[in-house]
């Protein structure tokens, strides 16, 4: 027994993934290190295995060659493994979202998926581990087609997840012109909430108008609504640096985390009322021509984030 030898040969043996073969495959290797440690040197020691060894490969690489044929996954999955773990992410992303922005009860979907009801630090833990588990469930899935030797053809979806790639010279460029418009507006309306401590107005009198909302209704809407602004400036500012889809991906993410704040601090009577009017039944309209406005919002945004998100896998397997 040659302690360096053995050493060797099961470094070799952690990567052999044969099911069956092994032991000859590590006796021919024992077989021919022997040999040419003993045509070499004439005789074999700890020493003479050891140079002879140094130069035989490293324990991965001689492994490989007794793997040909043989994949755990094959290669040509790759762009599958990718594109179906983003899709399955995008679908898990989606419920979780329903799950989490309207406080609906947990979400089972057998026999893969489990979403449960989740406060905000929860969902920051549970996404990063929902990938990884979407993604081993895709492996799991090509391991068994590799395994099954069968010549199968899976779809590849041909969706378009983001506009047709034009040539630089032709990609629409944004205008400073209008970025400046939009600082200027964006001050004008910042400008009118410090003075008038609201952005919505039930009259248009310049010295003394009229707020549609009570003060804390008006502090939280107005101030959604500001933030929505500037990120929308933000967003067409990296437009003049880059094109890449991270940036309306991280916006998008933003937008969601508004959404939900929004709707976890609901404000009850926010409508002051106007002398002459119903004000249960005009309470009652705006509360729900706001929620139809915020799910709109919270669709557009979901639905731009899951775009942007496809996008950026789907060029990252194109690669």
């Amino acid at each position: 027994m040659y302690k360096k030898l053995e050493d060797y040969l099961e470094q070799i043996n952690s990567y052999l993934v044969v099911k069956e073969g092994r032991e000859e495959i590590l006796s021919e290797i024992r077989g021919h290190i022997l040999e040419k440690t003993e045509n070499e040197f004439g005789e074999i020691t700890e020493d003479s295995l050891g140079k002879i060894i140094v130069h035989y490969g490293r324990p991965k690489k001689v492994a490989e060659q007794y793997l040909e044929g043989y994949q755990i996954i094959s290669p040509t999955f790759k762009k599958y493994l990718f594109l179906y773990t983003g899709i399955l992410f995008a679908i898990h992303f989606c419920l979780t979202m329903i799950t989490f922005l309207f406080g609906s009860s947990s979400i089972m979907v057998i026999p893969f998926l489990y979403i449960p009801k989740m406060g905000f630090i929860e969902l920051l833990s549970y996404l990063p581990m929902a990938f990884i588990h979407d993604f081993g469930l895709v492996c799991f899935f090509l391991y068994f087609i590799t395994q099954s030797k069968k010549d199968i053809k899976l779809p590849w979806p041909r969706l378009k997840v983001s506009t047709p790639r034009i040539p630089e010279k032709k990609r629409v460029q944004p205008k400073i012109i209008y970025l400046i418009l939009m600082l200027i507006g964006f001050c004008l309306v910042v400008s009118a909430y410090i003075r008038f401590h609201t952005l919505f107005f039930v009259s248009l009198d310049l010295k003394s108008p009229e707020s549609l909302l009570n003060p804390e209704a008006s502090k939280w809407y107005s101030l959604f609504l500001i933030t929505i602004i500037a990120c929308e400036i933000i967003g067409y500012s990296f437009r003049f640096f880059t094109q890449s889809e991270w940036v309306p991906l991280v916006i998008n993410a933003f937008y969601l985390v508004l959404v939900w704040i929004i709707f976890n601090n609901p404000i009850e009577n926010a409508y002051v009322g106007i002398q002459g009017t119903d004000l249960d039944f005009v309470n009652s309209l705006v509360k729900v021509i706001a929620g139809l406005v915020l799910v709109v919002f919270t669709v557009s945004a979901a639905i731009d984030f899951l775009k942007s998100l496809l996008s950026l896998v789907r060029k990252a397997v194109t690669k």
